[in-house]
């Protein structure tokens, strides 16, 4: 007879779960990297402008040029604020998801290990009936002569 684990299914269910949840943490670490990304690209064209109006005020520029440019800065200014409050959003749904990961991750360990001592003890009681069944042998074959 071989080694029947009782909760095989309970065990796959938990690994399905685990699964699915770190598909999900996967999908937060790639929109949380998809937003910081945008969020650079923002802060980079703004220190960019910044430049281009310090070396235009030093070079000497119209006025107009000059709003255009601070109006594009507060523009940028105020993206970089929606951008800011978006990746600290995806950082937080990313770390609950991996909360959330690590406890299906334990739970998946917990009924690897009661499998693997159950599995254990199987084998320590088969070897215990083998032993037995021998003993009985030798005994009935001593009997016998």
């Amino acid at each position: 007879m071989s080694f029947q684990f009782t909760l095989q299914k309970v065990m796959q269910v938990r690994e399905r779960e685990k699964n699915k949840v770190q598909a999900e943490y996967q999908e937060a670490i790639g929109h949380f990297e998809k937003v910081a990304t945008q969020l650079y690209e923002l802060l980079k064209s703004k220190e960019d402008l910044e430049e281009l109006s310090r070396n235009q005020i030093a070079t000497g520029t119209s006025i107009y040029k000059l709003q255009q440019n601070q109006t594009k800065i507060m523009r940028l200014q105020q993206e970089i604020l929606e951008k800011q409050r978006a990746t600290q959003l995806a950082r937080e749904k990313m770390t609950v998801k991996e909360q959330h990961l690590v406890t299906k991750t334990i739970e998946v360990k917990k009924y690897e290990k009661i499998k693997q001592l159950k599995q254990e003890q199987y084998k320590e009681e088969e070897k215990r009936k083998d032993l037995m069944q021998m003993d009985e042998l030798s005994v009935q074959l001593f009997a016998k002569r």
